[in-house]
């Protein structure tokens, strides 16, 4: 926390200065002339957010320039510098010193305007004879009582009257200016331009706070922030929706600061001595291992979380067998080309958000390149067997024997196997019993545990079927491994695959190559900021109105 006393000093008709002081406090202090600043410096010539103070990683107080803007320290345009008692600095027409701290205070700092734009009619005033008020013939107690009459009508009685009248809100709603003009703060986000127009809306009583239910009018969908709806009543009781989301503040955008989250995720333990979730304020130093989603079933619901600290449990049972070792060889694998050297995105594409990736099919990434083709065994045809469905094989098997067979039999050759030649069939019963035995020849070879579909499936044999007695494990591809956050793959497109999932030796498709934390913290850091590293809050990560995804992590405890 950092204790400022900022001293604004402007000057008299007297030439003498006038001191104005005001307590600043804040982790980081922002300088520029926008309404959320804590320092206002009221001049075109000043950013909307021209510069912050915060400390270094050394406890040191330093003042650096926000992006698009120029400061100059002691004379020299620079970027950042420390603030140390004696240190000028231009920001805009303001000339910013650092004064010798005392008292309690960690900073004092002056701020005085030393460029003035010039008074192009001051020539003017020197020429003519100064007037007053009295030469006018106005007085002054009639002209301020009448200016209070008319700041009251135009600025208080007027924005008031829309809600008296059920009429006037729908003329205004369609005007090109709002009498309500007069009270906004700042300018309407983005989301809500659309009804800026239509002040009644959110402030449903002059001069009360907006109610929730006028949030929750249009946005119908929010959820909790807690599955638990007494734990959410209780942890949060009368909060309401405007105490985190600030309005009439243009298009700047404040996430939720860690420290907002850090106070009660610091002491959840406090909050509810029933969770097993660990006390977490920053991401640096005490976040916990990352939890893994990993499937049980086809439902999105049917999931269990596993802690990768438990590494002996981090094992994806997705029915398939896959070696990424084979695909990934430096030498290259065979291919209807010759040897091709094969690289993660050859397979693995983006999603149009950029958040993850698209599923990975057989029909789309392994017979479309030709590596895989689904050929009958032995290659009798030049056929495909169809891929997904054990009776859809068989039917198209016994199909192709049918038709062969029968057809053999009508030009007058002989049964090509000996099966069906019992007694009391006609010809035509006997070719179809060569066609199924033949077929089931064919699946025999093709549901072999090791070869055919068994070089990707796992094949499961089936006693008490006899039409299709193997049956290929339900494949079960976990394609979000950590379900409680939010993690974009096109920010991080920079960084090859291999930097956080290496799989080139991996020759299983159990193995799991989510990175842990620690790979995280080489790039990103929690509350303090650090040099060449990302300065990461809770919000980059995970969402507050979460309830679904965190109904997962709520099981769990």
């Amino acid at each position: 926390m950092i204790r400022c006393l900022f001293i604004q000093i402007s000057r008299n008709q007297s030439g003498q200065p006038v001191r104005k002081e005001l307590l600043v406090t804040g982790e980081a202090i922002q300088i520029g002339r926008a309404a959320g600043c804590k320092i206002l410096l009221l001049d075109h010539r000043v950013n909307f957010h021209h510069a912050v103070i915060r400390r270094s990683d050394e406890g040191k107080l330093i003042i650096e320039a926000e992006e698009g803007a120029d400061i100059t320290i002691d004379g020299s345009s620079e970027l950042s510098a420390g603030l140390s008692p004696g240190t000028h600095v231009l920001v805009g027409p303001y000339e910013l010193i650092a004064e010798t701290p005392s008292g309690d205070y960690d900073l004092v700092l002056s701020a005085e305007m030393v460029h003035p734009l010039p008074d192009d009619h001051e020539h003017i005033a020197v020429k003519q004879a100064p007037v007053t008020l009295a030469g006018t013939g106005l007085s002054k107690s009639r002209l301020a009582l009448w200016l209070a009459g008319a700041i009251t009508l135009v600025f208080l009685i007027l924005p008031m009257v829309p809600t008296l009248s059920p009429t006037l809100p729908k003329w205004a709603a369609n005007s090109q200016a709002s009498i309500k003009k007069s009270w906004q703060l700042g300018e309407m986000s983005r989301g809500h331009q659309l009804i800026s127009a239509k002040c009644d809306l959110c402030h449903q009583k002059p001069f009360e706070a907006v109610p929730d239910k006028a949030c929750e009018s249009c946005h119908k969908t929010v959820a909790r922030h807690i599955a638990d709806k007494t734990l959410h009543a209780n942890v949060f009781k009368d909060m309401r929706c405007g105490e985190c989301h600030h309005e009439h503040r243009g298009e700047v955008r404040e996430g939720t600061q860690n420290a907002q989250c850090a106070a009660c995720h610091g002491k959840i333990k406090k909050q509810n001595d029933k969770t097993k979730l660990p006390d977490i304020r920053d991401f640096s130093k005490d976040h916990p291992a990352f939890s893994l989603a990993f499937k049980t079933g086809h439902k999105d619901s049917d999931v269990i979380r596993i802690p990768q600290s438990e590494r002996t449990r981090l094992v994806e049972k997705s029915g398939l067998k896959f070696s990424h070792k084979v695909h990934l060889d430096k030498e290259g694998v065979s291919s209807p080309e010759g040897d091709t050297v094969l690289e993660c995105r050859d397979c693995h594409q983006l999603d149009k958000a950029g958040a993850r990736f698209r599923p990975i099919s057989m029909e789309k990434n392994c017979q479309q390149s030709g590596c895989h083709a689904l050929n009958f065994r032995p290659p009798v045809s030049k056929r495909q067997i169809p891929h997904g469905s054990e009776q859809k094989l068989m039917v198209a098997l016994r199909e192709y024997y049918a038709t062969t067979t029968v057809g053999k039999v009508a030009a007058g050759e002989k049964l090509p196997c000996g099966a069906g030649a019992g007694a009391g069939k006609n010809q035509l019963e006997r070719a179809l019993d060569c066609a199924n035995h033949k077929a089931y020849v064919n699946a025999e070879t093709l549901f072999k545990p090791d070869g055919g579909c068994g070089e990707c499936h796992e094949i499961i044999h089936v006693a008490d079927d006899k039409d299709v007695p193997w049956k290929v494990a339900p494949v079960s591809i976990t394609s979000h491994w950590l379900r409680n956050s939010r993690f974009t793959h096109a920010k991080h497109s920079t960084a090859k695959c291999t930097e956080c999932h290496d799989k080139t030796k991996s020759e299983k498709s159990s193995d799991v190559a989510i990175p842990a934390i620690e790979k995280c913290r080489e790039c990103h850091v929690g509350n303090k900021p650090v040099k060449n590293r990302i300065n990461s809050g809770c919000d980059n990560c995970h969402s507050f109105h979460n309830e679904n995804t965190l109904l997962s992590a709520v099981a769990d405890q």
